[in-house]
């Protein structure tokens, strides 16, 4: 992955393994968002997290109005996002919808492992090689990185 400036627009290259990594993600967290809720599902419970955590009708009532549509518009999202990879590894974040999009989506890939994962606050936000959960824990912070990247980009603070 790369930042690039070309023609005073700025743009995000990401190499053809990256793009199918995201694209695996992408199909996990439709997987999670098509299923049915689940309370006792900590990653539907993280990406869709209680209104009221001391009123248990209020948080339903709540959940029923909003839920819904939160979940339309995170699959519209990686629907998007899936068109974004399927069309080439070079995004143009002048784009401010796209990159919108993909922080959002980027986001919840974050929420969902980082919660399987049992990512806190506490964490160093080191890699041990050495550790079961290696891998995946490299993909976060991998994620971490990209999710940065653009955030500064969007934000001109990138060079």
């Amino acid at each position: 992955m790369r930042l690039s400036h070309r023609l005073g627009r700025l743009r995000l290259h990401l190499e053809g393994d990256e793009r199918d990594v995201l694209s695996v993600l992408l199909d996990e967290l439709d997987s999670v968002l098509a299923a049915d809720p689940d309370p006792d599902d900590a990653v539907q419970q993280r990406l869709f997290p209680s209104a009221y955590r001391d009123d248990e009708d209020a948080a339903e009532e709540y959940r029923a109005l909003t839920e819904t549509s939160l979940r339309t518009l995170r699959d519209e999202r990686i629907a998007a996002c899936r068109a974004d990879l399927a069309n080439g590894a070079v995004f143009d974040l002048a784009d401010a919808g796209l990159g919108q999009r993909w922080i959002q989506v980027l986001n919840d890939l974050r929420l969902a492992l980082g919660t399987r994962l049992g990512v806190s606050e506490a964490d160093s936000g080191e890699l041990d090689e050495t550790a079961p959960d290696a891998q995946p824990r490299a993909l976060y912070l991998w994620l971490t990185e990209v999710q940065d990247l653009m955030v500064h980009a969007l934000m001109g603070k990138s060079s």
